[in-house]
């Protein structure tokens, strides 16, 4: 009698691992996510996620010891990663991810396209911001103006005569 893994454990552990490696990636997203914040908002951030980063770690050594403890483990530290990276970014995902068989690789996602909203949102930001000074600058001022004016009444003078 052979003591080899049954098959349900095997599908059981592949499953895990897969769960595992998603929620490694939604760590890595919220790795970068947290580069692109301020200093502040960025402690705020690595606080809130270092217990989730730790269990996402956790659930690695487990895979072999406790596959299903190893799955819930990195979901359940996937949708923390997930609900903070909602709170970080200004232009957050309106709807949840919900609850599927592979909703930690949904959630890796979903914190990339947060980073990818809130890059956006600061590029608009700085846009902004440069074309407001650029029309203060090229705006002639009152003085400029009322010269052309004058200019241009003379102009109008003279063509009438």
């Amino acid at each position: 009698m052979s003591t080899s893994p049954t098959r349900t454990s095997r599908d059981r552990r592949r499953e895990a691992r897969t769960v595992v490696a998603d929620a490694r990636k939604a760590g890595r997203q919220a790795d970068k996510l947290a580069k692109t914040l301020s200093r502040d908002a960025r402690a705020r951030f690595e606080a809130r996620t270092a217990a989730a980063q730790a269990e996402v770690r956790a659930a690695r050594k487990d895979l072999d010891a406790d596959p299903r403890r190893a799955e819930r483990r990195a979901r359940r530290a996937a949708a923390r990663l997930e609900r903070a990276a909602v709170r970080a970014t200004p232009a957050g995902p309106s709807a949840p991810t919900g609850r599927g068989t592979r909703d930690a690789k949904r959630r890796a996602k979903t914190i990339k396209r947060g980073r990818a909203q809130s890059k956006q949102a600061r590029k608009m930001a700085t846009r902004s911001t440069l074309r407001t000074i650029l029309s203060s600058l090229t705006t002639p001022t009152d003085a400029e103006r009322r010269k052309q004016d004058v200019k241009r009444l003379r102009r109008k003078v003279k063509q009438a005569a």
